[in-house]
């Protein structure tokens, strides 16, 4: 069991979870002592391995996929049929009673006189009724019929098919229908979308308990993978895993400010200054009787962040956002934009109020968008015409953007007026490095302009570039 555990801990480790050798250590001695019950097993582990409130999510998935679901000796049958998933208390459940929809609509006398698995839907929502949202998880399941292991990395889109499968989207729209027409309350509504929310995250359990127990431990370690928050990509974070991004940026933004970019001056005490030095010593003949110091002093940049809010992109620039204004006393100004097809400047709705309603207030009250569809040339051009006078020759600005221009004029030559204007440009681009320069992405034309270009979609890039502008 030992082996076990360790083999469990990598997989911790892969998912992202922070986990030391003394950690390691005491779960060894903690499950040694309680036994292999499975509850007291469950909480030596915890209680050990998890030091944050919000890696117990992934620890409880990964502990379950590996403790209760992968087989000794995984059966590697591509096109095997989804046999028994596990939950006992729904096995039997899977042929539903077409008794269970006759009241789905609230009047017993319900269209379609069939078992329609929106209706079902309708009904177990309703009732907050979790044993039958069980059982339509399964049906789900059970109605995807054959899946390879190649289909893990697509897990997503299989959710997607899985909810169409039993009329997820019938439902949901008879729902909010029967919400106007019944005047449901706010409180009854939220406890309508907790169930859809569980029927999701149910499939989502299911399907990866199939493929860890028929293609065993690449797949539970690919899961793992996935599961990373830090190596996710911002496009794919839902929206639980957003409001734990921001935790850690915050916590991230603490750190950062505690740090200090510096730059030397001259002083009377302190290291020596060797160019001052030697120079100083060519009036003696290269005696250096004279030694010449200098010492440390607090160096804070000007910085303009142009942010690209179209579309998934708007999530990256949102985190950028929260980090620098966290971290504003490091600057010594600091001023912000968004855009899409416009641009406009959003740094007065961050002077006087909290990150969280200053975002809102940016994305709500600004002019950055006409069309919906992002125009980097034409941003640029308004931003020279109309900003760039106001901009310090010592900003370095920072541009938040996929650099996909829709097929427009890229006007280069306005961002090269910018480059010339200030200290230095930076590009964080949110998508992966080999999704540049295809379709309509032309990073190859802006990159002459800036500095240094980085590639960040997750939090981990996010936290190495991030030196680049302090």
């Amino acid at each position: 069991m030992e082996e076990k555990i360790l083999k469990f801990c990598r997989l911790l480790r892969k998912g992202g979870v922070d986990i030391s050798f003394s950690q390691v250590t005491d779960a060894l001695k903690a499950t040694a002592e309680v036994g292999f019950n499975r509850e007291d097993f469950y909480h030596a582990l915890c209680c050990t391995l998890v030091k944050e409130q919000a890696d117990k999510y992934l620890f409880n998935k990964l502990f379950r996929l590996f403790f209760l679901s992968l087989p000794d000796k995984p059966e590697r049958n591509e096109h095997e049929n989804f046999r028994d998933l596990g939950d006992p208390e729904v096995k039997d459940n899977l042929q539903v009673n077409v008794e269970l929809v006759q009241n789905a609509e609230g009047t017993g006398r319900g269209r379609g006189g069939g078992a329609s698995p929106a209706l079902l839907l309708v009904k177990a929502v309703r009732e907050n009724n979790y044993p039958l949202l069980r059982a339509l998880a399964e049906l789900a399941v059970k109605s995807l019929g054959k899946l390879s292991r190649d289909q893990l990395a697509q897990l997503d889109i299989i959710i997607e098919q899985a909810k169409v499968a039993i009329g997820w989207y019938e439902g949901v729209n008879r729902l909010e229908r029967i919400k106007e027409k019944e005047k449901i309350s706010d409180v009854t509504y939220t406890k309508w979308l907790d169930c859809l929310t569980y029927l999701e995250n149910k499939i989502k359990e299911l399907l990866e308990a199939f493929f860890v127990q028929n293609f065993g431990q690449d797949a539970l370690e690919e899961i793992a993978i996935f599961a990373n928050l830090r190596e996710k990509e911002f496009y794919r974070l839902n929206q639980v895993e957003v409001d734990e991004i921001r935790k850690r940026i915050t916590r991230l933004a603490r750190k950062l400010a505690s740090k200090y970019a510096r730059r030397y001056r001259r002083s009377k005490r302190g290291e020596i200054d060797l160019r001052r030095t030697v120079r100083q010593a060519l009036l003696t003949g290269g005696t250096p009787i004279r030694l010449k110091y200098r010492r440390k002093v607090i160096s804070k940049p000007e910085l303009v962040l142009l942010c690209d809010v179209s579309g998934s992109v708007a999530v990256f620039s949102e985190f950028m956002l929260q980090l620098v204004y966290t971290i504003q006393n490091r600057f010594r100004a600091v001023r912000s934009f968004l855009f899409v097809d416009r641009i406009d400047e959003v740094t007065e709705y961050f002077l006087k109020r909290d990150i969280e309603e200053a975002l809102q207030e940016a994305f709500s009250k600004a002019y950055f968008s006409y069309s919906g569809f992002s125009d980097f040339g034409k941003v640029f051009t308004i931003f020279t015409n109309k900003y760039l006078a106001g901009v310090s020759s010592k900003s370095t600005i920072i541009i938040l953007g996929d650099a996909r221009n829709n097929w427009r004029p890229d006007e280069k030559e306005y961002l090269q007026k910018i480059a010339d204007q200030v200290r230095k440009v930076l590009w964080f681009n949110p998508q992966p490095q080999n999704c540049w320069d295809t379709e309509d992405s032309i990073m190859r034309i802006y990159a002459p302009y800036c500095r240094q270009i980085f590639e960040c979609r997750n939090l981990k890039q996010l936290e190495e570039v991030i030196e680049a502008i302090l």
